[in-house]
């Protein structure tokens, strides 16, 4: 190692074959900051809720001052050089080939953008995050293409709502998928479905709620598709009033459309039922789409997800969590050293030629 560099010695013992250094470490792009300064702004700014502006005057108080938003867009950039999937293979990341998928979407004028997030719910790692802001089955299967070009293990099975654009998508690029469809978006179209006849009939609360337990006792406790397909026969017949209503039997006649998917958790094990994990981390970047609206060009808001997909990855779970001061990237199998999050991808060489 170079000579100069104040290195505590048992970091300098850590078996790995490659080359590599740690705080000091790498000289950041603005070298006025250090890396955990550097990176306490951007978990803030990309994870946190914290807006950009908020962020320079907090650093302001313990650091140097961040006196231009360019500097922090700089970082953001930094961040963003590895897809992240490419980084977590990079780095020793294992996927266990069963994921969840979702889209959050902001509609404005003349735009429908969409951002595709792949999750693994184990580990609650993130695979894949884009930013289309004209969506159709094509870009989808281009922006899942370029998660596919950059993984090593085999995709058995993916979670996800019913859209059919999506589905298409991965059922082009992946041979033998097995897709799975979310019980809480079902659950939650009956329940919409259900005020509806309420409001149509008036019947009372409690019929209401009888309605939906009888509903979601057949999506929750079906064992495959046939069974499934029965037991909505069933109801239909025992609840003939409530479902000939347009509204209601619309969601039944779904549920036995597709009931070979919503049982595929209990013939495929590694698969879930819902898709909650990628839910939880689309909520924080639907709200970062909302609020940059149309300030952003899609470059530079593929560079905002992609960094937000990194630092997920990386930045150990708080604690009082269930995986406390462990991050995805730990539990998907990979070796953190007990170094802080921006210096481990810096020993897998994740800022290199940046």
């Amino acid at each position: 190692m170079e000579e100069g560099l104040n290195l505590q010695s048992e970091w300098c013992n850590v078996p790995i074959a490659k080359k590599f250094s740690v705080i000091p470490s790498f000289i950041s792009r603005e070298k006025h900051y250090s890396v955990d300064v550097i990176g306490m702004l951007l978990e803030g700014v990309l994870l946190r809720g914290v807006c950009i502006q908020y962020a320079q005057k907090s650093i302001g108080l313990t650091s140097y001052p961040v006196k231009s938003k360019q500097t922090v867009f700089n970082w953001i950039k930094w961040l963003s050089f590895y897809h992240p999937a490419e980084l977590l293979e990079k780095a020793g990341a294992k996927g266990n080939g069963y994921l969840q998928e979702d889209e959050g979407f902001q509609k404005e004028p003349s735009l429908r953008t969409y951002i595709p997030v792949i999750v693994d719910p184990n580990s609650q790692a993130v695979w894949h995050i884009d930013y289309i802001d004209h969506v159709d089955e094509d870009t989808l299967f281009q922006s899942f293409e370029d998660f596919l070009d950059k993984i090593s293990f085999k995709v058995k099975g993916i979670t996800k709502d019913k859209w059919q654009a999506s589905n298409n998508a991965l059922k082009r690029l992946f041979n033998n998928l097995w897709i799975g469809y979310c019980h809480l978006h079902c659950q939650k179209k009956f329940q919409q479905a259900l005020k509806e006849y309420r409001k149509d009939t008036g019947i009372s609360v409690k019929e209401s709620e009888e309605l939906y337990r009888k509903f979601s006792d057949i999506l929750e406790n079906s064992t495959h598709g046939t069974d499934m397909l029965v037991k909505a026969n069933m109801l239909e017949k025992e609840e003939k009033e409530a479902f000939s209503h347009p509204a209601l039997k619309k969601r039944l006649d779904e549920l036995k459309e597709n009931s070979i998917n919503y049982t595929r958790h209990k013939e495929k094990k590694g698969m879930t039922k819902t898709t909650s994990i990628v839910d939880n981390f689309l909520k924080n970047a639907k709200r970062k789409l909302r609020e940059a609206m149309s300030f952003r060009t899609p470059e530079s808001a593929k560079e905002f997800f992609r960094s937000m997909g990194n630092v997920r990855n990386f930045l150990p779970f708080t604690t009082g969590s269930k995986n406390a001061h462990k991050s995805p990237f730990m539990l998907s199998g990979g070796e953190a050293y007990n170094l802080p999050w921006m210096q481990v991808i810096n020993v897998y060489n994740g800022f290199l030629f940046v």
